[in-house]
């Protein structure tokens, strides 16, 4: 059985939040707006505005820190004292992901604008939930999408170039951690639809990367900036939209290395993306990949200023208690491991850490 989870519509466009109401008002007359302060500024009075003209109402509830069950809980109960009909999520990740989260759990539709490109968020059927202390705790899948995503190009584009950077680093990994699922598996039509668009991610990557982290940051959104806007929300998004419910996970991934990294104090400073390619590196000498394959992914990563040591992710004290933390902290059966194997996997991927760090300090 294969299941395929999308938004209804994909805005990818200057000044989309002029007509936002317009397309607002379909789904909704009174919304709770999730947001960070920031995210709120830059672009609540256009979406403020444009609601009004629309006639429809709309609390807002900002919003900052960490999405843990209790605040979800806690926006679930503003949805529902403001009697609100419709959830709408502005700013990054995190506020995306509560957004997302709120509405699943009060039945309500979801929009997202987002105002970074820093990953798939805006598009996905997922939140990443965290522990109180700042550690990932796991995901929790939504039953759809948001309807509908409302990307302002000039909007992203004017963002911090680390956000734009941390969202190619989680997009690149999108190929590496499908590739392995296909060994055996070749009749599977949704996974060859993903590693499909996984592979077009890559030669956008390649060929607009580079040229995007120069421009980015400017008031014009030129041609690079925008396919790798897309690359990041709409076809990383799109990767895994459609799935086999047979499918199961068979290897210790990146992402999987990314949650466990935020255990780690001083790597919760860093950025998913950023997080998640330090991984990809862990994963490739897991997979045991030539020498060649793996330093040559390494220095595609320091070109395009992404972390390719635990120094870079603000990891410099105590390393080898650090690292055993990081390989034990990885969920076996999250990935679908047999828990037999499960030592001799926490040794391997402790190995495997270890000689990623290596490999990048050498760089």
């Amino acid at each position: 059985m294969i299941f395929i989870k999308t938004p209804e519509t994909y805005f990818n466009e200057v000044g989309i939040l002029k007509t936002a109401g317009l397309h607002i008002a379909k789904y909704g007359n009174h919304a709770l707006i999730i947001g960070g302060k920031t995210a709120l500024s830059v672009v609540g009075s256009e979406l403020f505005k444009s609601l009004e003209n629309y006639h429809v109402k709309f609390t807002v509830k900002e919003f900052s820190g960490l999405v843990t069950m209790q605040e979800i809980e806690e926006y679930a109960d503003a949805a529902r004292e403001a009697k609100a009909n419709l959830i709408i999520g502005v700013g990054g990740g995190k506020a995306l992901d509560l957004a997302k989260a709120v509405g699943d759990s009060q039945k309500l539709d979801v929009v997202t604008v987002p105002t970074i490109a820093s990953t798939c968020a805006a598009w996905s059927a997922l939140s990443t939930v965290y522990n109180e202390d700042g550690s990932a705790k796991g995901a929790v899948h939504q039953e759809h999408s948001p309807v509908l995503v409302l990307a302002d190009t000039e909007i992203i584009a004017k963002a911090p170039i680390r956000y734009l950077k941390a969202g190619i680093g989680d997009t690149i990994a999108k190929w590496y951690e499908y590739a392995p699922k296909l060994e055996g598996t070749s009749e599977d039509i949704a996974l060859r639809f993903s590693l499909q668009t996984a592979k077009l991610i890559l030669d956008v990557i390649d060929d607009h990367a580079l040229v995007a982290i120069k421009e980015a940051g400017s008031k014009k959104v030129t041609k690079a900036v925008k396919e790798i806007i897309d690359a990041v929300i709409f076809l990383s998004g799109l990767v895994g939209s459609a799935k086999d419910a047979k499918l199961v996970l068979n290897f210790v991934h990146a992402h999987s290395i990314d949650h466990s990294l935020t255990k780690i104090q001083e790597a919760r400073d860093s950025l998913h993306g950023e997080r998640v390619i330090f991984g990809l590196i862990v994963q490739l000498i897991l997979e045991n990949k030539p020498s060649a394959e793996v330093e040559e992914l390494v220095t595609k990563i320091n070109k395009l200023g992404l972390p390719v040591s635990l120094e870079q992710l603000g990891i410099r004290e105590d390393l080898p208690k650090k690292i055993t933390t990081i390989a034990r902290g990885v969920d076996l059966k999250r990935v679908g491991l047999d828990s037999q194997n499960e030592e001799k996997m926490k040794k391997d991927i402790e190995k495997a850490i270890l000689k990623a760090d290596a490999i990048g300090r050498e760089q």
